[in-house]
């Protein structure tokens, strides 16, 4: 079977989208973080999205358990 789990969730900042990458990568996540192309309200080059994974779900929890929805 193909495809996943997807779940989204809230950061407050950019640092705090950085801060979760470098959590990520120290427990062997894949990641990928995308940069805003400058169309909308948000500046060209922006890191705007994370995406984190795919992971077993404990070690997913512990990078995002805390976020919100």
């Amino acid at each position: 079977t193909y495809g996943g789990t997807k779940i989204t969730l809230k950061l407050e900042s950019e640092a705090d989208l950085l801060k979760l990458e470098k959590e990520a990568k120290k427990l062997n996540l894949l990641t990928s973080v995308v940069r805003d192309a400058g169309q909308t309200q948000v500046a060209p080059g922006s890191r705007t999205v994370i995406a984190i994974g795919p992971g077993p779900q404990s070690v997913l929890n512990k990078v995002t358990g805390h976020l919100k929805l």
